[in-house]
């Protein structure tokens, strides 16, 4: 949708088949893990995200549900969905809960950080749909709300339908000036890079808000090989396998979009997570909506480990700094097999082992230097 007539939707791609909403029993990790090795990454640096706090700007979140127990530290509602009650962030539609729970189910399902808080705040109808004004106020709520909630991160896997390759022309614009206080505060906000690379004819680019440099862009891979699909767009892909980009990922190089490029790839398709088919229910999704949560997790995980050993939250500029420097780089085009053009350049994605190593390096040279300022006094 266009940004300029203020309206707005998660970043959703439906293939052929229907979104699958469940009951279940059945405890699963997402697919996500075996690729971007979230579980060896905890258990190697002991960290499950218990230090940290995620809001999620999305359809809200079915907060009964058992993978969140005991961790919803608030709910924000900025729709006339619920009554329009404020504190109501109850997920008629089922985009947050899935989202929600990639970044932090721990009963049912094992998301990338499993011990966070989750704050959900829905600026999204059960239509999926939503406004930027709504976006705007939650950001500054989120703001207002971070000390007092332990507020450390922030996921938006929403967006205009639009494909810009800069953000030279948004120096006015009020969302980015709203990231770049979070963000100048440590909180990190991470955004879905858009669903519509086939529909804007294979062209580089990302949505708005994921284009302003302040973000962590994310765009999606396949995890493994899942199988042909058809996406409504028209995106196709004939064989999939892991690290292919998803045909209907955006995408924009830093050689093209410079400090505005996308920052980072992860698993986004097809992924099990939560569901509101009950407190027990689950869902499987495709889109950077679920890339971006993907991420979100692990940068839970960076911040958990920091505050674990250094008592001090890092900067989101140290974040970012570390998700590349453990990232594996793929390339668009080596191996893909669909129906868009390849771009045939290199992209990272994330390794939550190579990004929690980069960490613990810094980590263990700023320890390393406390001692020893403190032997010599």
């Amino acid at each position: 949708m266009n940004r300029n007539n203020d309206t707005l939707a998660h970043e959703r791609v439906s293939p052929v088949e229907a979104p699958l909403q469940r009951e279940t029993s059945n405890a699963e990790l997402i697919q996500v893990d075996a690729l971007i090795r979230a579980t060896e990454a905890r258990r190697a640096f002991g960290v499950a995200g218990r230090r940290t706090t995620v809001a999620v700007l999305d359809t809200g979140l079915r907060t009964t549900h058992r993978d969140f127990a005991g961790r919803v530290r608030a709910s924000r509602n900025f729709t006339a969905d619920n009554g329009g009650d404020p504190d109501d962030a109850t997920d008629g539609q089922g985009h947050g809960t899935n989202v929600g729970g990639i970044i932090c189910a721990g009963d049912l399902h094992v998301g990338m950080a499993p011990e966070a808080g989750i704050v959900p705040v829905k600026v999204l109808d059960d239509r999926g749909s939503g406004s930027f004004t709504a976006v705007l106020d939650a950001l500054r709520w989120v703001f207002d709300q971070r000390a007092a909630l332990g507020i450390t991160a922030v996921c938006m896997s929403l967006g205009a339908s639009d494909n810009r390759t800069t953000d030279s022309d948004l120096a006015g614009d009020a969302i980015g000036r709203a990231m770049a206080d979070l963000t100048a505060a440590g909180v990190v906000c991470c955004v879905a890079a858009g669903n519509d690379f086939f529909a804007h004819d294979s062209a580089q680019g990302m949505s708005y808000p994921a284009i302003f440099r302040e973000t962590l862009s994310v765009g999606a891979v396949y995890d493994s090989d899942v199988g042909p699909f058809s996406y409504d767009s028209g995106a196709r892909v004939t064989e999939s396998g892991p690290d292919r980009i998803t045909p209907f990922s955006q995408r924009l190089h830093e050689s093209v979009g410079g400090a505005c490029a996308t920052d980072i790839f992860a698993p986004g398709a097809p992924t099990t997570s939560s569901g509101i088919a009950g407190d027990t229910g689950e869902s499987v999704q495709h889109g950077t909506s679920q890339a971006t949560p993907v991420v979100a997790g692990v940068v839970l995980l960076l911040q958990d480990l920091h505050l674990k050993v250094t008592e001090r939250s890092p900067s989101a500029a140290e974040v970012r700094r570390w998700l590349l420097a453990g990232a594996v780089s793929i390339n668009d085009g080596d191996d893909e097999r669909d129906n868009v053009r390849n771009t045939g350049l290199d992209f990272p994605r994330i390794s939550a082992v190579g990004a929690l190593e980069a960490c613990a390096r810094e980590i263990g040279a700023e320890v390393g230097a406390v001692v020893a300022a403190a032997a010599t006094k």
